[in-house]
């Protein structure tokens, strides 16, 4: 007897979700995917509907899209081939790029600057208007995995080498540091140090990857609270309104509120996430975007209910 194995569908397989991108008002979104793919999708109402056909768009060649960040209708994308500056409507061509050569992980706006880290500890602050490099941040060893504004005078860094730096644009050095798995509370050995994801909120600062997710006020230079994932490792936190929202490589949105208390765990249908977003159109309540492997976005309403999940792999 010959038995037909059913070949696996190679794209569905080992596509996923890098970065959702909001457009400036918030009524379309493009899905970027490892594969360099884009998705175009229309937002009804505030919600993504499974009655609204994806768009397929061509992709920026050999660019794939790791973060975003929006100013003034400006996009800053931190991409495999450097850091591209463009309007939305230039999101779809190819735009050029800052530093062609590296990786870039994360980007942030400063002002009318923008900061960007990527591989080999490339930390970088360029012109906005103008694309013009301003200066190189010398300090970490590895990749750069994320960068955050705090003020319009300092940010903060962090990557492979496990330690977060606070900079002070004014002096270009670093006015701050800890090491989150310097924290015997939050240290996970087998995981190492390596930090993939923060987020800045004032004087607080949450981070987590090897070590597991903290939080921290700098004022003190202390973890305050553990926010224990148990054994999944972050890939995305946010600060939201009363609340901070984190998830990784499980199918779990974890809330906890700003005193590190867990308020709610929501399964996803993902078996991971790496990017999550809040969309506010046309709704009382913001609604949370979730997105990883599979390729698909799910869709919480009230940031806790999972309302509906749109496939792009059409």
């Amino acid at each position: 007897m010959v038995v037909k194995i059913k070949p696996v569908k190679k794209e569905s397989y080992f596509t996923h979700v890098d970065c959702i991108i909001s457009s400036p008002i918030q009524d379309k979104l493009i899905v970027s995917t490892n594969l360099c793919k884009k998705y175009l999708v229309d937002v009804k109402s505030g919600i993504l509907s499974c009655s609204i056909p994806s768009c397929k768009i061509p992709a920026i060649e050999d660019q794939r899209i790791y973060k975003y960040s929006e100013h003034r209708e400006v996009y800053a994308l931190a991409t495999n081939s450097g850091v591209s500056i463009c309007k939305w409507d230039n999101i779809v061509s190819s735009p050029g790029s800052i530093e062609s050569d590296t990786s870039f992980y994360s980007v942030d706006w400063i002002g009318d600057n923008i900061i960007s880290g990527g591989d080999n500890g490339k930390l970088i602050e360029v012109d906005g208007n103008t694309g013009t490099l301003i200066n190189n941040y010398d300090g970490h060893s590895g990749s750069v995995n994320v960068v955050r504004k705090r003020d319009q005078n300092t940010f903060v860094s962090a990557g492979f080498d496990g330690i977060c730096r606070i900079w002070d644009r004014r002096s270009k050095e670093v006015e701050q540091q800890f090491t989150p798995s310097s924290w015997q509370k939050a240290k996970r050995s087998k995981l190492g140090c390596h930090i993939t994801c923060l987020d800045v909120w004032d004087d607080w600062v949450v981070c987590g990857g090897g070590p597991n997710l903290s939080l921290w006020y700098l004022k003190e230079e202390s973890g305050i609270a553990l926010l224990d994932m148990g054994d999944a490792v972050p890939s995305v936190v946010r600060f939201m309104p009363d609340t901070i929202v984190a998830a990784g490589n499980s199918p779990y949105l974890m809330h906890w509120g700003l005193s590190g208390k867990l308020k709610y765990k929501v399964t996803s249908k993902l078996e991971s996430v790496k990017d999550i977003s809040v969309n506010t159109v046309a709704r009382e309540q913001p609604v949370l975007l979730a997105a990883g492997t599979p390729s698909d976005i799910n869709v919480f309403l009230d940031l806790g209910y999972l309302s509906h999940t749109v496939p792009f792999l059409v």
